[in-house]
Protein backbone atom coordinates (compact mmCIF):
# COMPACT_ATOMS: atom_id res chain seq x y z
CA UNK A 1 0.00 0.00 0.00
CA UNK A 2 2.61 2.44 0.92
CA UNK A 3 4.10 1.59 -2.72
CA UNK A 4 1.02 2.58 -4.35
CA UNK A 5 0.94 6.03 -2.34
CA UNK A 6 4.51 6.94 -3.55
CA UNK A 7 3.00 5.60 -6.67
CA UNK A 8 0.27 8.15 -6.83
CA UNK A 9 2.06 10.98 -5.42
CA UNK A 10 4.55 10.65 -8.50
CA UNK A 11 2.23 10.64 -11.55
CA UNK A 12 -0.83 13.00 -9.79
CA UNK A 13 0.73 15.80 -11.28
CA UNK A 14 0.84 14.98 -14.81
CA UNK A 15 -3.07 13.51 -14.54
CA UNK A 16 -3.92 16.87 -13.49
CA UNK A 17 -1.88 18.82 -15.78
CA UNK A 18 -2.87 20.98 -18.87
CA UNK A 19 -1.40 17.77 -20.71
CA UNK A 20 -4.11 15.70 -19.31
CA UNK A 21 -6.70 15.63 -21.52
CA UNK A 22 -4.42 14.18 -24.45
CA UNK A 23 -2.71 11.97 -21.88
CA UNK A 24 -6.55 10.30 -20.81
CA UNK A 25 -7.38 10.32 -24.78
CA UNK A 26 -4.25 8.19 -25.18
CA UNK A 27 -4.75 5.77 -22.52
CA UNK A 28 -8.36 5.29 -22.97
CA UNK A 29 -7.55 4.69 -26.66
CA UNK A 30 -4.66 2.06 -25.80
CA UNK A 31 -7.36 0.32 -23.48
CA UNK A 32 -9.92 0.10 -25.22
CA UNK A 33 -8.25 -1.76 -28.47
CA UNK A 34 -6.29 -3.77 -25.43
CA UNK A 35 -9.46 -4.89 -24.10
CA UNK A 36 -11.08 -5.30 -27.71
CA UNK A 37 -8.49 -7.97 -28.57
CA UNK A 38 -9.89 -10.03 -25.66
CA UNK A 39 -13.07 -10.28 -27.44
CA UNK A 40 -11.50 -11.54 -30.52
CA UNK A 41 -9.87 -14.48 -28.74
CA UNK A 42 -13.34 -15.17 -27.92
CA UNK A 43 -14.04 -15.49 -31.26
CA UNK A 44 -11.20 -17.37 -31.90
CA UNK A 45 -11.75 -19.93 -29.29
CA UNK A 46 -15.21 -20.62 -30.89
CA UNK A 47 -13.53 -21.17 -34.21
CA UNK A 48 -11.52 -23.75 -32.36
CA UNK A 49 -14.17 -25.47 -30.97
CA UNK A 50 -15.93 -25.75 -34.84
CA UNK A 51 -13.08 -26.21 -36.55
CA UNK A 52 -12.12 -28.98 -34.29
CA UNK A 53 -15.60 -30.45 -34.32
CA UNK A 54 -15.21 -30.10 -38.46
CA UNK A 55 -11.70 -31.99 -38.45
CA UNK A 56 -13.22 -34.76 -36.06
CA UNK A 57 -16.39 -35.26 -38.84
CA UNK A 58 -13.97 -34.71 -41.84
CA UNK A 59 -16.55 -32.04 -43.37
CA UNK A 60 -13.71 -30.02 -45.62
CA UNK A 61 -16.04 -27.80 -47.02
CA UNK A 62 -16.45 -26.48 -42.79
CA UNK A 63 -12.77 -26.89 -42.69
CA UNK A 64 -11.75 -24.33 -45.44
CA UNK A 65 -14.48 -21.78 -44.59
CA UNK A 66 -13.28 -21.73 -41.04
CA UNK A 67 -9.80 -21.91 -42.86
CA UNK A 68 -10.38 -18.29 -44.50
CA UNK A 69 -12.30 -17.11 -40.90
CA UNK A 70 -9.41 -17.60 -39.34
CA UNK A 71 -7.61 -15.39 -41.35
CA UNK A 72 -9.75 -12.56 -40.98
CA UNK A 73 -9.92 -12.70 -37.45
CA UNK A 74 -5.99 -12.99 -36.92
CA UNK A 75 -5.58 -10.00 -39.35
CA UNK A 76 -8.10 -7.96 -37.05
CA UNK A 77 -6.44 -9.29 -33.99
CA UNK A 78 -2.73 -8.36 -35.05
CA UNK A 79 -4.19 -4.51 -36.03
CA UNK A 80 -5.66 -4.16 -32.68
CA UNK A 81 -2.75 -5.28 -30.51
CA UNK A 82 -0.64 -3.15 -33.04
CA UNK A 83 -2.10 0.36 -32.51
CA UNK A 84 -2.30 -0.59 -28.89
CA UNK A 85 1.58 -0.67 -28.97
CA UNK A 86 1.82 2.44 -30.79
CA UNK A 87 -0.57 4.46 -28.82
CA UNK A 88 0.84 3.06 -25.73
CA UNK A 89 4.30 4.21 -26.78
CA UNK A 90 2.56 8.08 -27.78
CA UNK A 91 1.43 8.25 -24.52
CA UNK A 92 5.13 7.12 -22.89
CA UNK A 93 7.00 9.80 -24.70
CA UNK A 94 4.85 12.67 -23.94
CA UNK A 95 4.25 11.28 -19.88
CA UNK A 96 8.08 11.41 -19.71
CA UNK A 97 9.27 14.51 -21.57
CA UNK A 98 6.83 16.14 -18.77
CA UNK A 99 7.84 14.54 -16.34
CA UNK A 100 11.33 14.88 -17.18
CA UNK A 101 11.09 18.64 -17.78
CA UNK A 102 9.25 19.10 -14.26
CA UNK A 103 11.70 17.60 -12.11
CA UNK A 104 14.61 18.57 -14.11
CA UNK A 105 13.13 22.27 -13.31
CA UNK A 106 12.76 21.39 -9.40
CA UNK A 107 16.38 19.82 -9.33
CA UNK A 108 18.03 22.68 -11.45
CA UNK A 109 15.58 25.60 -9.78
CA UNK A 110 16.49 29.17 -9.35
CA UNK A 111 17.40 28.68 -5.94
CA UNK A 112 20.34 26.04 -6.38
CA UNK A 113 18.42 23.46 -5.21
CA UNK A 114 20.87 20.82 -6.47
CA UNK A 115 23.38 22.27 -4.46
CA UNK A 116 21.58 22.79 -1.19
CA UNK A 117 21.04 19.41 -1.08
CA UNK A 118 24.86 17.88 -2.07
CA UNK A 119 26.45 20.39 0.62
CA UNK A 120 23.76 19.34 2.76
CA UNK A 121 24.38 15.67 2.10
CA UNK A 122 20.93 15.01 1.09
CA UNK A 123 21.49 14.28 -1.96
CA UNK A 124 20.59 10.84 -3.13
CA UNK A 125 22.73 8.75 -5.16
CA UNK A 126 23.20 9.29 -8.82
CA UNK A 127 20.38 11.66 -9.45
CA UNK A 128 21.41 11.91 -13.57
CA UNK A 129 20.27 8.25 -13.36
CA UNK A 130 16.67 9.15 -11.57
CA UNK A 131 16.29 11.67 -14.06
CA UNK A 132 17.50 9.72 -17.19
CA UNK A 133 16.25 6.22 -16.53
CA UNK A 134 14.00 5.79 -13.51
CA UNK A 135 11.33 8.08 -15.07
CA UNK A 136 11.36 6.17 -18.36
CA UNK A 137 11.26 3.07 -16.33
CA UNK A 138 8.40 4.12 -13.85
CA UNK A 139 6.12 4.96 -17.16
CA UNK A 140 6.76 2.09 -19.05
CA UNK A 141 6.73 -0.52 -16.40
CA UNK A 142 3.58 1.17 -15.35
CA UNK A 143 1.55 1.34 -18.48
CA UNK A 144 2.56 -2.58 -19.17
CA UNK A 145 1.28 -3.40 -15.79
CA UNK A 146 -1.89 -1.31 -16.00
CA UNK A 147 -2.69 -2.99 -19.48
CA UNK A 148 -2.03 -6.41 -18.67
CA UNK A 149 -3.33 -6.16 -15.01
CA UNK A 150 -7.07 -4.93 -16.73
CA UNK A 151 -6.93 -6.82 -20.06
CA UNK A 152 -5.95 -10.35 -17.60
CA UNK A 153 -9.02 -9.33 -15.44
CA UNK A 154 -11.20 -8.72 -18.61
CA UNK A 155 -9.93 -12.16 -19.59
CA UNK A 156 -10.71 -13.82 -16.51
CA UNK A 157 -14.89 -12.41 -16.14
CA UNK A 158 -14.96 -13.25 -20.06
CA UNK A 159 -13.89 -16.87 -19.99
CA UNK A 160 -14.92 -17.70 -16.17
CA UNK A 161 -18.11 -18.14 -17.53
CA UNK A 162 -17.14 -19.85 -20.72
CA UNK A 163 -15.01 -22.02 -19.23
CA UNK A 164 -18.11 -22.85 -16.53
CA UNK A 165 -20.31 -23.23 -18.98
CA UNK A 166 -18.14 -25.79 -21.09
CA UNK A 167 -17.39 -28.01 -18.20
CA UNK A 168 -20.54 -28.99 -17.14
CA UNK A 169 -20.91 -30.88 -13.56
CA UNK A 170 -18.89 -33.13 -11.77
CA UNK A 171 -19.97 -35.90 -9.32
CA UNK A 172 -18.47 -38.22 -7.35
CA UNK A 173 -19.01 -39.99 -4.03
CA UNK A 174 -17.77 -39.91 -0.59
CA UNK A 175 -19.09 -42.32 1.94
CA UNK A 176 -21.79 -42.99 0.23
CA UNK A 177 -22.84 -39.06 0.11
CA UNK A 178 -22.72 -37.84 -4.05
CA UNK A 179 -21.34 -34.63 -4.56
CA UNK A 180 -21.71 -32.25 -7.33
CA UNK A 181 -19.96 -29.14 -8.37
CA UNK A 182 -21.14 -27.25 -11.36
CA UNK A 183 -18.66 -25.79 -13.62
CA UNK A 184 -15.91 -28.10 -11.85
CA UNK A 185 -12.77 -26.58 -13.91
CA UNK A 186 -13.27 -23.09 -12.71
CA UNK A 187 -12.71 -23.82 -9.43
CA UNK A 188 -9.78 -26.15 -10.52
CA UNK A 189 -8.37 -23.29 -11.89
CA UNK A 190 -8.74 -21.18 -9.15
CA UNK A 191 -6.87 -23.39 -6.99
CA UNK A 192 -4.55 -24.64 -9.68
CA UNK A 193 -3.28 -20.50 -9.66
CA UNK A 194 -3.62 -19.96 -6.32
CA UNK A 195 -0.97 -22.35 -5.35
CA UNK A 196 1.18 -21.60 -8.41
CA UNK A 197 1.00 -17.49 -6.68
CA UNK A 198 1.69 -18.35 -3.40
CA UNK A 199 5.01 -20.44 -4.50
CA UNK A 200 5.80 -17.53 -6.52
CA UNK A 201 5.75 -14.94 -3.84
CA UNK A 202 7.59 -17.77 -1.52
CA UNK A 203 10.63 -18.19 -4.68
CA UNK A 204 10.86 -14.44 -5.70
CA UNK A 205 9.85 -12.08 -2.40
CA UNK A 206 13.91 -10.89 -2.55
CA UNK A 207 13.86 -9.45 -5.72
CA UNK A 208 12.52 -6.41 -4.50
CA UNK A 209 15.96 -5.32 -2.63
CA UNK A 210 18.23 -6.87 -4.78
CA UNK A 211 16.78 -4.59 -8.07
CA UNK A 212 17.97 -1.76 -6.20
CA UNK A 213 20.62 -2.59 -5.01
CA UNK A 214 21.20 -3.54 -8.76
CA UNK A 215 20.08 0.06 -10.00
CA UNK A 216 22.48 1.59 -7.43
CA UNK A 217 25.29 0.19 -8.43
CA UNK A 218 25.27 0.23 -12.11
CA UNK A 219 24.91 3.97 -11.42
CA UNK A 220 27.83 4.69 -9.44
CA UNK A 221 29.95 2.30 -11.49
CA UNK A 222 28.91 4.49 -14.98
CA UNK A 223 29.38 7.93 -12.70
CA UNK A 224 32.74 6.56 -12.35
CA UNK A 225 34.01 5.77 -16.18
CA UNK A 226 32.76 9.27 -16.59
CA UNK A 227 34.72 10.80 -14.31
CA UNK A 228 37.53 8.97 -15.75
CA UNK A 229 36.81 10.57 -19.40
CA UNK A 230 36.34 13.75 -17.66
CA UNK A 231 39.70 13.99 -16.19
CA UNK A 232 41.64 12.06 -18.05
CA UNK A 233 44.54 14.62 -18.39
CA UNK A 234 45.09 14.35 -14.98
CA UNK A 235 44.80 10.74 -14.84
CA UNK A 236 47.54 9.96 -17.75
CA UNK A 237 49.64 13.03 -16.28
CA UNK A 238 50.45 11.75 -13.07
CA UNK A 239 50.49 8.17 -13.97
CA UNK A 240 47.22 6.92 -11.91
CA UNK A 241 45.39 4.49 -14.73
CA UNK A 242 46.63 1.80 -12.09
CA UNK A 243 44.60 2.93 -9.31
CA UNK A 244 41.60 4.35 -11.51
CA UNK A 245 41.66 0.94 -12.66
CA UNK A 246 41.38 -0.82 -9.25
CA UNK A 247 38.43 1.78 -8.07
CA UNK A 248 36.64 0.84 -11.74
CA UNK A 249 37.42 -2.98 -10.42
CA UNK A 250 35.59 -2.85 -7.07
CA UNK A 251 32.55 -0.95 -8.28
CA UNK A 252 32.05 -3.53 -11.03
CA UNK A 253 32.66 -6.16 -8.72
CA UNK A 254 29.63 -4.51 -6.42
CA UNK A 255 27.69 -5.15 -9.78
CA UNK A 256 28.77 -8.97 -10.09
CA UNK A 257 28.24 -9.95 -6.21
CA UNK A 258 24.68 -7.83 -7.20
CA UNK A 259 24.70 -9.53 -10.69
CA UNK A 260 25.14 -13.31 -8.69
CA UNK A 261 22.23 -12.49 -6.39
CA UNK A 262 19.73 -11.52 -8.66
CA UNK A 263 20.60 -14.71 -11.16
CA UNK A 264 20.26 -16.67 -8.24
CA UNK A 265 16.65 -15.87 -7.52
CA UNK A 266 15.23 -15.10 -11.02
CA UNK A 267 16.95 -18.52 -11.79
CA UNK A 268 14.67 -19.93 -9.01
CA UNK A 269 11.76 -17.89 -10.08
CA UNK A 270 12.21 -18.73 -13.60
CA UNK A 271 12.43 -22.72 -12.93
CA UNK A 272 8.99 -23.01 -11.22
CA UNK A 273 7.53 -19.85 -13.85
CA UNK A 274 8.22 -22.13 -16.71
CA UNK A 275 7.11 -25.36 -15.17
CA UNK A 276 3.96 -23.77 -13.89
CA UNK A 277 3.50 -22.35 -18.21
CA UNK A 278 4.41 -25.68 -19.59
CA UNK A 279 2.20 -27.33 -17.27
CA UNK A 280 -0.79 -24.95 -17.91
CA UNK A 281 -0.96 -26.24 -21.26
CA UNK A 282 -1.14 -30.00 -20.40
CA UNK A 283 -3.46 -29.72 -16.67
CA UNK A 284 -6.85 -28.81 -18.69
CA UNK A 285 -6.71 -32.13 -20.93
CA UNK A 286 -6.02 -34.03 -18.07
CA UNK A 287 -8.73 -32.47 -15.71
CA UNK A 288 -11.12 -32.61 -18.55
CA UNK A 289 -10.30 -36.22 -20.08
CA UNK A 290 -12.88 -38.16 -17.95
CA UNK A 291 -15.74 -36.42 -19.70
CA UNK A 292 -14.16 -36.59 -23.19
CA UNK A 293 -13.42 -40.55 -22.58
CA UNK A 294 -17.39 -41.03 -21.55
CA UNK A 295 -18.23 -39.11 -24.63
CA UNK A 296 -19.62 -36.40 -22.42
CA UNK A 297 -17.99 -33.92 -24.98
CA UNK A 298 -16.44 -34.09 -28.23
CA UNK A 299 -12.88 -33.02 -29.46
CA UNK A 300 -14.02 -29.69 -30.28
CA UNK A 301 -15.38 -29.28 -26.63
CA UNK A 302 -12.25 -30.53 -25.23
CA UNK A 303 -10.08 -27.97 -27.46
CA UNK A 304 -12.44 -25.25 -26.53
CA UNK A 305 -12.08 -25.84 -22.58
CA UNK A 306 -8.17 -26.08 -23.32
CA UNK A 307 -7.94 -23.24 -24.39
CA UNK A 308 -10.28 -21.50 -21.56
CA UNK A 309 -8.47 -23.34 -19.12
CA UNK A 310 -5.58 -21.15 -20.55
CA UNK A 311 -7.23 -18.12 -21.05
CA UNK A 312 -8.42 -18.09 -17.70
CA UNK A 313 -5.17 -19.55 -15.37
CA UNK A 314 -3.10 -16.34 -18.00
CA UNK A 315 -5.31 -14.30 -16.28
CA UNK A 316 -5.50 -15.65 -13.12
CA UNK A 317 -1.57 -15.84 -13.11
CA UNK A 318 -1.01 -12.06 -13.86
CA UNK A 319 1.06 -11.77 -10.60
CA UNK A 320 3.04 -15.04 -11.26
CA UNK A 321 4.18 -13.71 -14.38
CA UNK A 322 4.55 -10.36 -13.38
CA UNK A 323 6.56 -11.20 -10.04
CA UNK A 324 10.03 -10.02 -11.94
CA UNK A 325 8.50 -6.73 -13.22
CA UNK A 326 6.59 -5.75 -10.38
CA UNK A 327 10.12 -5.89 -7.70
CA UNK A 328 11.57 -4.00 -10.70
CA UNK A 329 8.58 -1.94 -10.91
CA UNK A 330 8.88 -1.30 -6.99
CA UNK A 331 12.63 -0.22 -6.66
CA UNK A 332 12.25 2.37 -9.37
CA UNK A 333 8.83 3.69 -7.37
CA UNK A 334 11.00 3.34 -4.10
CA UNK A 335 14.05 5.52 -5.53
CA UNK A 336 12.26 8.01 -7.97
CA UNK A 337 10.13 9.07 -4.79
CA UNK A 338 13.34 9.07 -2.04
CA UNK A 339 14.81 11.72 -5.06
CA UNK A 340 10.98 13.34 -6.19
CA UNK A 341 10.25 14.33 -2.61
CA UNK A 342 13.86 16.05 -1.79
CA UNK A 343 12.88 18.67 -4.43
CA UNK A 344 9.26 19.30 -3.06
CA UNK A 345 10.66 21.80 -0.32
CA UNK A 346 12.84 24.27 -1.81
CA UNK A 347 16.03 25.08 0.20
CA UNK A 348 16.13 28.73 1.17
CA UNK A 349 19.32 30.38 2.13
CA UNK A 350 19.88 31.84 5.26
CA UNK A 351 21.46 35.20 3.26
CA UNK A 352 19.33 37.80 3.26
CA UNK A 353 18.58 40.62 0.23
CA UNK A 354 19.81 44.15 0.97
CA UNK A 355 17.39 46.46 1.20
CA UNK A 356 16.56 48.58 -2.33
CA UNK A 357 17.53 51.80 -0.20
CA UNK A 358 20.95 50.50 1.26
CA UNK A 359 24.01 52.36 -0.43
CA UNK A 360 26.02 48.36 -0.24
CA UNK A 361 26.06 45.68 -2.27
CA UNK A 362 27.10 43.48 0.07
CA UNK A 363 26.94 43.75 4.15
CA UNK A 364 28.61 40.96 6.46
CA UNK A 365 28.22 41.35 10.65
CA UNK A 366 30.15 39.13 12.59
CA UNK A 367 29.95 36.23 10.22
CA UNK A 368 31.22 33.27 11.91
CA UNK A 369 31.93 30.95 9.38
CA UNK A 370 31.74 26.87 11.21
CA UNK A 371 32.18 23.22 9.58
CA UNK A 372 29.46 20.84 9.00
CA UNK A 373 30.48 19.39 12.41
CA UNK A 374 30.23 22.71 13.94
CA UNK A 375 34.18 23.75 14.39
CA UNK A 376 34.90 27.12 13.52
CA UNK A 377 36.09 28.09 10.52
CA UNK A 378 36.49 32.16 9.72
CA UNK A 379 35.41 34.92 11.66
CA UNK A 380 34.49 38.16 9.02
CA UNK A 381 32.65 41.45 8.94
CA UNK A 382 32.68 43.50 5.59
CA UNK A 383 30.29 45.89 3.72
CA UNK A 384 30.76 47.02 -0.11
CA UNK A 385 29.75 49.42 -2.32
CA UNK A 386 29.57 49.42 -5.74
CA UNK A 387 32.64 49.67 -7.38
CA UNK A 388 34.29 48.27 -4.31
CA UNK A 389 37.04 45.92 -4.39
CA UNK A 390 38.22 43.31 -1.72
CA UNK A 391 41.00 40.71 -1.50
CA UNK A 392 40.81 37.41 1.15
CA UNK A 393 43.79 36.36 1.72
CA UNK A 394 45.01 33.70 4.07
CA UNK A 395 47.18 29.94 4.47
CA UNK A 396 45.61 27.34 2.09
CA UNK A 397 42.85 25.26 3.40
CA UNK A 398 41.84 27.74 6.09
CA UNK A 399 38.19 28.16 4.74
CA UNK A 400 38.32 30.99 2.37
CA UNK A 401 36.64 28.92 -0.50
CA UNK A 402 34.34 27.83 2.32
CA UNK A 403 33.52 31.98 3.40
CA UNK A 404 32.83 32.71 -0.72
CA UNK A 405 30.48 29.67 -0.44
CA UNK A 406 28.43 30.92 2.80
CA UNK A 407 28.50 34.44 0.94
CA UNK A 408 26.51 33.22 -2.09
CA UNK A 409 23.87 31.40 -0.27
CA UNK A 410 25.10 27.61 0.13
CA UNK A 411 26.90 27.01 2.91
CA UNK A 412 24.22 26.97 6.07
CA UNK A 413 26.42 26.46 8.64
CA UNK A 414 27.11 30.10 9.96
CA UNK A 415 26.11 32.55 12.50
CA UNK A 416 25.90 36.36 12.18
CA UNK A 417 24.38 38.34 8.79
CA UNK A 418 24.93 38.44 5.66
CA UNK A 419 23.00 40.72 3.35
CA UNK A 420 23.82 41.03 -0.13
CA UNK A 421 21.88 41.61 -3.55
CA UNK A 422 20.26 39.13 -5.66
CA UNK A 423 22.73 40.22 -8.97
CA UNK A 424 25.84 38.15 -7.94
CA UNK A 425 27.60 35.89 -9.60
CA UNK A 426 29.88 33.37 -7.33
CA UNK A 427 32.55 31.43 -9.39
CA UNK A 428 34.69 28.36 -7.44
CA UNK A 429 38.13 27.39 -8.29
CA UNK A 430 36.59 24.17 -10.76
CA UNK A 431 36.38 26.93 -14.26
CA UNK A 432 33.51 24.74 -14.98
CA UNK A 433 32.86 26.02 -18.69
CA UNK A 434 30.55 23.69 -20.17
CA UNK A 435 29.41 22.12 -23.76
CA UNK A 436 28.39 23.74 -26.85
CA UNK A 437 29.13 26.96 -29.10
CA UNK A 438 31.43 29.27 -27.98
CA UNK A 439 29.27 32.27 -28.01
CA UNK A 440 26.59 30.62 -25.45
CA UNK A 441 29.34 29.53 -23.10
CA UNK A 442 30.70 33.44 -22.80
CA UNK A 443 27.13 34.04 -22.88
CA UNK A 444 25.83 31.33 -20.01
CA UNK A 445 24.28 31.63 -17.95
CA UNK A 446 22.22 33.74 -20.10
CA UNK A 447 21.61 32.83 -23.81
CA UNK A 448 24.00 34.20 -26.68
CA UNK A 449 20.81 35.57 -28.48
CA UNK A 450 20.82 38.08 -25.87
CA UNK A 451 23.73 39.57 -27.06
CA UNK A 452 25.12 40.64 -30.89
CA UNK A 453 27.69 39.93 -32.64
CA UNK A 454 30.36 42.41 -31.66
CA UNK A 455 29.54 42.15 -28.33
CA UNK A 456 30.23 38.78 -28.18
CA UNK A 457 33.56 39.58 -30.35
CA UNK A 458 33.98 42.41 -27.84
CA UNK A 459 34.32 40.25 -24.76
CA UNK A 460 36.57 37.76 -25.98
CA UNK A 461 38.51 40.88 -27.10
CA UNK A 462 38.34 41.88 -23.64
CA UNK A 463 39.71 38.74 -21.60
CA UNK A 464 42.43 38.15 -24.20
CA UNK A 465 40.96 35.49 -26.26
CA UNK A 466 41.37 37.17 -29.96
CA UNK A 467 42.00 33.87 -32.18
CA UNK A 468 38.69 32.37 -30.86
CA UNK A 469 36.72 35.99 -32.46
CA UNK A 470 35.86 33.48 -35.61
CA UNK A 471 34.67 30.02 -33.71
CA UNK A 472 31.89 32.01 -31.67
CA UNK A 473 29.64 29.48 -33.82
CA UNK A 474 31.95 26.98 -33.34
CA UNK A 475 31.29 23.42 -31.82
CA UNK A 476 34.07 21.61 -29.71
CA UNK A 477 35.09 20.28 -26.84
CA UNK A 478 36.30 23.63 -25.15
CA UNK A 479 36.46 21.75 -21.75
CA UNK A 480 39.68 19.66 -23.05
CA UNK A 481 40.60 22.05 -25.70
CA UNK A 482 41.23 25.20 -23.35
CA UNK A 483 43.80 25.17 -20.92
CA UNK A 484 43.59 26.68 -17.63
CA UNK A 485 44.46 29.88 -18.05
CA UNK A 486 42.17 29.98 -21.36
CA UNK A 487 39.53 28.28 -19.07
CA UNK A 488 39.39 31.52 -16.76
CA UNK A 489 39.52 34.05 -19.47
CA UNK A 490 36.22 32.79 -20.58
CA UNK A 491 34.65 33.31 -17.50
CA UNK A 492 36.05 36.74 -17.36
CA UNK A 493 34.64 37.30 -20.75
CA UNK A 494 31.15 35.89 -18.89
CA UNK A 495 31.72 38.37 -15.87
CA UNK A 496 32.10 41.48 -18.99
CA UNK A 497 29.36 40.09 -20.43
CA UNK A 498 26.38 39.38 -17.40
CA UNK A 499 27.84 42.59 -15.35
CA UNK A 500 26.52 41.43 -12.39
CA UNK A 501 26.64 43.98 -9.34
CA UNK A 502 28.33 41.21 -7.00
CA UNK A 503 31.23 38.73 -7.80
CA UNK A 504 32.58 36.20 -5.61
CA UNK A 505 35.61 35.11 -7.38
CA UNK A 506 37.77 32.40 -6.12
CA UNK A 507 41.17 32.02 -7.81
CA UNK A 508 39.75 33.12 -10.59
CA UNK A 509 43.46 34.57 -11.84
CA UNK A 510 45.36 31.53 -10.83
CA UNK A 511 45.96 30.23 -14.22
CA UNK A 512 47.70 33.27 -15.48
CA UNK A 513 51.17 34.99 -14.94
CA UNK A 514 50.99 37.98 -12.81
CA UNK A 515 51.81 40.32 -15.26
CA UNK A 516 48.38 39.28 -16.94
CA UNK A 517 46.52 38.73 -13.82
CA UNK A 518 47.00 41.96 -12.68
CA UNK A 519 45.62 43.66 -16.65
CA UNK A 520 43.09 41.54 -16.09
CA UNK A 521 41.88 42.70 -13.11
CA UNK A 522 42.39 46.40 -13.59
CA UNK A 523 40.11 45.34 -17.28
CA UNK A 524 37.60 43.94 -15.36
CA UNK A 525 37.55 46.52 -12.30
CA UNK A 526 37.19 49.42 -15.26
CA UNK A 527 34.54 47.33 -17.37
CA UNK A 528 32.42 47.22 -14.39
CA UNK A 529 32.28 50.35 -12.72
CA UNK A 530 29.09 49.74 -10.50
CA UNK A 531 30.11 46.11 -9.31
CA UNK A 532 31.43 44.82 -6.08
CA UNK A 533 34.25 42.41 -6.12
CA UNK A 534 35.26 39.79 -3.76
CA UNK A 535 38.50 38.02 -4.81
CA UNK A 536 40.17 34.99 -3.13
CA UNK A 537 43.85 34.64 -4.08
CA UNK A 538 46.93 32.97 -3.48
CA UNK A 539 48.67 35.71 -6.12
CA UNK A 540 50.03 38.55 -3.17
CA UNK A 541 51.17 40.91 -6.14
CA UNK A 542 46.81 41.89 -7.19
CA UNK A 543 46.46 43.35 -3.62
CA UNK A 544 47.34 46.20 -5.20
CA UNK A 545 45.00 46.71 -7.74
CA UNK A 546 42.33 46.55 -5.15
CA UNK A 547 40.65 48.95 -2.42
CA UNK A 548 41.13 46.80 0.81
CA UNK A 549 42.65 43.39 2.17
CA UNK A 550 41.52 41.52 4.59
CA UNK A 551 43.80 38.09 6.05
CA UNK A 552 42.15 35.06 6.87
CA UNK A 553 43.98 33.83 10.01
Amino acid sequence: MNKLKQFYFLIRPFWRSSQSIIAWLLLIATITLSLISIWFNILINEWNGQFFNALQKLDSTALYNLLWEFLLLIGILILLVVYADYLRKKLLIKWRNWMTEQITQKWLAKNGQHYHLQIRKLEPDNPDQRIAEDIQLLISQSLSLLISFLTSLLTFISFSMILWNLSGSISFSIFGITITIPGYMFFVCILYVAVGILLTHVIGRKLHGINIEKQKNEANYRSALINCRENSDTIAGQHGQAQEQAKLQNYFLAIIHNWYQLIKKERNLLFFVNGFNHLSSLAPIFFALPKFIANAIQLGGLMQIRMAFIQLNSALSWFIFCYKDIAIWQATVTRLYNFVILLEEPIESNVKKCDDKSEFLLDVTNLQVMSANNAPLVSFSCQLKAGQSIIIAGVSGIGKSTLLKCLAGFWPYFSGSIYRTDNYIWMPQNNYIGSGKLADLISYPKSAENYNQSQLEEALIFAGLNKLVFELLHHDNWETRLSGGEKQRLLLARLYLNKPDLLLLDEITSGLDIQNAIIMIDRLKEALPHSAIVFVSHQSELQNQVNAVINIK
